[in-house]
């Protein structure tokens, strides 16, 4: 029944749905969030893929659908991970030092790269799910994207530490997770893919490589991670499997 309650609490956490939290949740059951990050873009998948079949059957064009589908997913989501996106994009292209990056990241103004990263990373998604509505993949595709950008942040989360010295929203959920999430949201990851097949596999493989890349990025540039770094996490590893499986599919 924990278990439940700890889901429950991850998707109000990190979705839009009305859900009641649990505020009697301790900083411990905030590390395990990430073993449950998989599940939650589960959830996000399987409701674009419904959209997408609901708008096929009276003939929706496929650059409309995909508009539609981008924005449920910003929707979904209420821009969380977009706005560590642009934060993120504003810090790291400052060419300023780790504590004036860090200090950017928490101005609620946005700046250029910030703005330019949140089009550029809408624009992505448009036309690579676009070109994915013409293949055969599309139910691997619109399941799979959601639950590899969480199957990538479930590795930076466990394997970085934070970054902010005076603490943070995403402290208590970086500093108590560990192996243990890591290994739940990998076995989440492979049981939601393996149905799908090995392109599927594939394209999980190629997340976890992203994660990974990340950890070294975050690690070298800020020594560590924050909330913003765990919401770019999420965009840029979405952005590049959908780029993985238009090869794949093509």
């Amino acid at each position: 029944m924990k278990t439940l309650r700890l889901f429950v609490n991850v998707l109000a956490f990190l979705t839009i749905l009305p859900l009641d939290k649990d505020e009697r949740f301790t900083a411990e059951d905030f590390g395990r969030f990430p073993g449950m990050f998989p599940l939650v873009g589960l959830v996000l998948g399987l409701f674009l893929l419904l959209l997408r079949f609901v708008m096929a059957a009276p003939g929706v064009p496929d650059p409309v659908v995909a508009i539609v589908l981008v924005t449920i997913h910003v929707i979904f989501t209420r821009g969380f991970h977009l706005d560590g996106l642009a934060d993120t994009m504003d810090a790291l292209l400052s060419h300023r030092t780790r504590e004036e990056k860090l200090r950017i990241m928490k101005d609620p103004h946005q700046g250029t790269f910030g703005v330019l990263s949140i089009l550029l990373d809408v624009l992505l998604k448009t036309a690579l799910l676009t070109a994915l509505l013409r293949t055969g993949i599309v139910p691997l595709a619109l399941v799979l994207f959601p639950v590899l950008g969480r199957w990538s942040v479930s590795v930076v989360a466990t394997m970085c530490r934070y970054a902010r010295r005076e603490g943070g929203l995403g402290q208590p959920l970086v500093d108590n997770a560990g192996g243990r999430e890591f290994a739940e949201a990998a076995v989440l990851t492979v049981v939601i893919a393996a149905p799908f097949g090995l392109l599927a596999l594939g394209a999980a493989a190629f997340a976890t490589l992203c994660g990974l890349a990340l950890v070294y990025v975050w690690n070298r540039t800020l020594e560590g991670i924050t909330g913003d770094l765990m919401g770019a996490t999420v965009e840029l590893t979405e952005v590049a499997v959908l780029f993985f499986l238009v090869m794949a599919a093509g």
